[in-house]
């Protein structure tokens, strides 16, 4: 999305920053002898305004760390990685997490200042001279779909909160909670509804990030899905929300051509590098420039691709250099679980698509020779010692499958290391729900511990040199790859979902066997009906299954163990702490208060904290 002008508008909304103007470019335009009310007034400033809602996205979210820790890695499909155990461990595994998380304030701080953004535009849309019906209907729209999308994110994850609908243009000192129902009632639901009718099905300037129909449709399924939750269970009440939500879904679904969505014929297609600057299956993206003056942090703009692989540079020959696109620099963090790797069945081309097992050799001198020291630091065969791997063959395989002392010495006589997941995973200690811890290291084993399939969805090349890639430098770690946060395949999820909820299984089975389980996620020699489902497979404990399956790594997992009640179960059930700590409690489906957004208010008491964190205390 082309950002031409932006005004860095901050409010000091729950401890957000001071209210006021600054121009990111100074020769364009300085509005410091105008206040806002003029600015506003006129079109150009109302588009920099809306534009500038799409600026925390960008710069504290989708494509950084914080959120794989907190939406991704505090569920059950991801890990720590054993030598990162204590690294971020108060937002994966709840170790320790009270209200003093900078990263907790940081989410609550910048999505509560989209909030007071959208509200402004809500509010001062009518005052804007001479704009045109069309862009006031979009300008309008973008603000309520990022309203929709901010309050669903605040409210599920801190609960009952403060519900603003006014721009907040000085401070303010007291906050009182709404109930988290009446937020979706009043707020969520009716903002994303209102989105759907305003909002066009091509972006504004065709500027791809901004928000259309097709994202204000989705995030009014997920809303809708979202606030079903907060009934009980099987009650009429609770099948109104499940039959919003298939409506919003099955809008989608049955209007794709006309929304401008266009299915690709293989899984991997969808993740190509070539496709990702204009996918036809995101609904909604966060986007990243390769000019590096448009983006939030032009140093760190999109790092995804560091974050889930394994540690691979400097071993076995593996290098990052200048021409070595395969191998960016890395940022060892998450791991998949045993439990998630299992979920995987040989027909499924998915996990072919998402995970790398088999690393080739890039040794700038050509080859590599195995060493002793190398062999022993992965309790290799000791047949591999002096073996000679070229470059572009196969030197390291870590797969998901169990691996034989035969098979590991097969894979070195052709100079490969082999590693299973026994290797990996206490996979003799199983839990009841098929989760098992990863290996504790010793010094012996210290490289086994990091070594496992990279995880290849946010992948910036195309495995061919000639191709796309997302990097400024093929050996840097700045990607500029858009990030999808809503997702066509997240729509049928929805309605199979929802089709459970009304009772009507045989639906739910049909919608995922025509828009899931077709046959481009069936691999060679495999038959569709491997992949075909049937409505006594349709449970919700099943569609979370496949929603790992197809959408993990989308900011979505904890999201959905807290939506199901699952969160305790599934995350002390699929992945137990490698050193015991299971710590994960029912009061973790909330995150706590910001002690920082406490703080500032002079009721805080009143306020308070989550429920099970440390009541607050003021200093």
């Amino acid at each position: 999305m082309k950002l031409n002008r932006k005004y860095f508008v901050g409010a000091l909304l729950m401890g957000a920053s001071l209210f006021g103007f600054t121009s990111c470019n100074l020769d364009e335009y300085n509005p410091s002898g105008e206040g806002a009310d003029q600015v506003l007034a006129t079109e150009t400033g109302m588009e920099d305004l809306v534009n500038q809602m799409y600026y925390n996205f960008r710069w504290k979210y989708y494509g950084r760390e914080d959120p794989a820790l907190y939406m991704e890695g505090s569920g059950d499909i991801w890990a720590n990685i054993p030598e990162k155990n204590e690294y971020g461990m108060q937002m994966t595994r709840y170790v320790n997490l009270q209200g003093d998380r900078g990263q907790i304030a940081g989410a609550w701080n910048r999505v509560y200042d989209n909030v007071n953004l959208a509200n402004m535009v809500i509010n001062r849309i009518d005052n804007v001279v001479n704009l045109s019906a069309e862009k006031k209907a979009d300008y309008e729209g973008e603000a309520r779909f990022t309203r929709a999308y901010a309050y669903w994110w605040l409210v599920e994850f801190f609960g009952d909160i403060e519900m603003r609908t006014q721009e907040t243009s000085v401070p303010e000192f007291k906050a009182y909670r709404t109930d988290r129902k009446v937020i979706y009632d009043e707020v969520i639901i009716p903002d994303a509804e209102k989105a759907t009718q305003l909002l066009p099905v091509t972006p504004l300037h065709g500027d791809v990030g901004r928000a259309t129909k097709k994202a204000a449709y989705g995030i009014l399924a997920r809303a809708c899905l979202a606030r079903a939750q907060y009934e009980t269970p099987g009650s009429a009440e609770q099948k109104v929300f499940y039959q919003k939500a298939l409506d919003a879904a099955n809008y989608v679904i049955n209007n794709k051509s006309s929304l401008g969505i266009q299915l690709y014929g293989t899984y991997d297609e969808i993740w190509q590098a070539k496709n990702n600057k204009n996918n036809t299956e995101f609904l909604w993206v966060v986007t990243h420039s390769s000019i590096s003056s448009l983006n939030a942090q032009p140093k760190n703009p999109n790092r995804l691709h560091l974050y889930w692989a394994p540690r691979l540079l400097e071993r076995a020959g593996i290098t990052a250099g200048a021409e070595e696109w395969e191998y960016p620099k890395e940022s060892v963090l998450l791991m998949p679980t045993y439990y998630f790797l299992n979920l995987w069945e040989d027909w499924d081309a998915r996990y072919d698509a998402l995970f790398q097992e088999e690393f080739p050799e890039n040794n700038p001198r050509g080859s590599y020779r195995w060493t002793q020291v190398m062999v022993d630091n992965y309790k290799g065969p000791a047949s591999l010692v002096g073996k000679t791997v070229q470059k572009g063959q196969t030197v390291l395989k870590f797969t998901r499958k169990h691996v034989t002392n035969d098979e590991k010495i097969a894979a070195a006589n052709q100079g490969v290391l082999l590693l299973g997941v026994d290797d990996i995973y206490q996979t003799e200690a199983m839990t009841q729900l098929g989760g098992c811890k990863i290996r504790k290291p010793d010094e012996s084993s210290v490289y086994i511990a990091s070594s496992f399939p990279r995880f290849r969805k946010f992948r910036i090349w195309d495995r061919d040199p000639n191709g796309t890639i997302l990097l400024q430098a093929a050996n840097g770690n700045v990607g500029f790859a858009d990030v999808p946060v809503i997702r066509y395949s997240e729509m049928p999820l929805i309605a199979a979902e929802c089709y459970i909820g009304l009772g009507n299984t045989s639906a739910a089975a049909q919608i995922i066997n025509q828009e899931i389980r077709n046959a481009r996620v069936v691999k060679p020699n495999h038959s569709l009906a491997e992949a075909q489902v049937t409505a006594n497979q349709m449970t919700i404990e099943w569609i979370l299954e496949e929603r790992a399956r197809e959408l993990c790594g989308e900011w979505l997992r904890w999201f959905d163990l807290k939506r199901t009640g699952k969160l305790v179960d599934y995350v002390r059930g699929h992945n137990p702490a490698m050193d015991g700590n299971d710590v994960v409690d029912e009061h973790n489906n909330l995150w706590p208060i910001p002690n920082t957004y406490l703080d500032k208010l002079q009721n805080a008491e009143e306020f308070g904290q989550n429920p099970g964190y440390n009541p607050y205390v003021r200093n």
